[in-house]
């Protein structure tokens, strides 16, 4: 038996289809020539991929941990770096500007 292969254009129409709910997924899926079980796990990809894109970036939900870190510790270092400056003008070790 051969495997169809399905194009990112055709498995969103068929998504959409059954997203929309004018027809049955049987129908949908007879009609389109896909088993039910493939429809389903496209739809669940593709609504998956939406709620993917519509998280929020700008709260905390949604922040990767770890660039926050970074970040964190870039200020830090930046904060340190300014103190050990005004520490060594301070002690004569480097000139005043």
């Amino acid at each position: 038996m051969n495997r169809r292969i399905w194009s990112t254009e055709e498995k969103t129409v068929i998504v959409l289809e059954i997203i929309r709910g004018d027809e049955s997924m049987a129908a949908i899926c007879t009609r389109h020539g896909v088993s039910a079980s493939q429809a389903y796990r496209w739809q669940e990809q593709f609504l998956a991929g939406g709620r993917a894109a519509l998280v929020d970036r700008r709260g905390r939900k949604g922040r990767d941990p770890v660039e926050d870190e970074n970040r964190q510790l870039k200020e830090l270092v930046g904060q340190q770096a300014l103190v050990i400056e005004a520490q060594k003008k301070l002690a004569g070790v480097l000139p005043r500007r």
